[in-house]
C-alpha cells in the first residue's frame, strides 16, 4: 500500500507535510554552500539496473539519491523516492539512486534480494547505480565541506545541483521533507526557481561547529 494516487493529478499533492519540525542542522538554508555548484560528473557511475528502468535523459531533472545498502537507516527513504519516480513517470524528471556501498555486490544484493528481504518491504522502483572509485561522493562532500552522510538527495537541472535534502536525521519519527522534495521539483518543471523555505542558516549552526562534527559524521556510516 501508500502507493495511491501518484500520477500527479491537478494540484494533489503525493506528499504530506511532516508532522515534526525536525532538528534545525537538517534543514536546507538559502545559502547552503552546495546550491548553484556545479553538478557532479555522473559519467563515471556504473549502472546496477538494466536499461529497461529509465535512466536521465538530455534536458532531466535528476534527483540524485545517494544511499547505502550497508546503512540501515536509508532503508525506509527508498520508497519514498520510488513514489517520487512513480509520481513523475512521463514528465522530464528521473531518480537516480547512488550506491556509496564498497562495491556493486551491496547494490545487486539489494535488487535480487533471494531471501526476498527487502523487496516487499523498501519498494525500489528507480535507476540504481554505484559510485565508482568514490568519485562523487567525493565531490558531493568537497562542495559541502563535510563528509556526506547518507541518506542525501540532490537535485541537478543544467547542469547545477539546485536543490538539496539531508534524510540522514536519526530517529524513525525525523522529518523526511519529501513535500518539500516535490514541490521544488514541481517548480524546477514550470520553469521556476525553487523556493526559499528556511531563510539564512543560524549563526549558532556554524562553520566552527562543523569542523568538529566533520569526525562524528563519518563514524555514521
Amino acid at each position: 500500500g501508500g502507493y495511491r494516487n501518484l500520477k500527479m493529478s491537478e494540484g494533489k499533492a503525493v506528499f504530506t507535510k511532516d508532522s515534526l519540525e525536525g532538528n534545525p542542522k537538517y534543514k536546507t538554508y538559502d545559502n547552503d554552500r552546495v546550491l548553484g555548484q556545479k553538478a557532479p560528473d555522473m559519467s563515471a557511475m556504473e549502472w546496477v539496473t538494466d536499461e529497461k528502468v529509465r535512466r536521465p535523459a538530455k534536458d532531466d531533472i535528476i534527483v540524485l539519491f545517494c544511499w547505502a545498502q550497508f546503512q540501515k537507516a536509508c532503508y525506509p527513504i527508498i520508497p519514498h523516492y520510488s513514489k517520487l519516480s512513480e509520481a513523475y513517470a512521463g514528465k522530464p524528471v528521473c531518480v537516480v539512486g547512488l550506491s556509496t556501498d564498497p562495491d556493486t555486490g551491496y547494490a545487486k544484493k539489494w535488487l535480487e534480494d533471494p531471501k526476498k528481504k527487502y523487496s516487499t518491504a523498501y519498494k525500489t522502483s528507480f535507476a540504481v547505480s554505484f559510485d565508482t572509485g568514490r568519485k562523487i561522493k567525493d565531490y558531493l562532500s568537497m562542495q559541502q565541506r563535510m563528509p556526506l552522510a547518507v541518506a542525501h538527495t540532490f537535485v541537478l537541472k543544467d547542469d547545477k545541483i539546485v536543490w538539496h535534502q539531508q534524510h540522514s536525521e536519526p530517529g524513525s519519527n525525523a522529518p523526511t521533507y519529501m513535500w518539500l522534495m516535490e514541490q521544488q521539483i514541481n517548480n524546477l518543471l514550470a520553469g521556476k526557481p525553487v523556493d526559499k523555505v528556511w531563510g539564512e542558516k543560524p549563526k549558532n549552526e556554524d562553520e566552527d561547529e562543523d569542523e568538529d562534527e566533520d569526525e562524528d559524521e563519518d563514524d555514521d556510516e
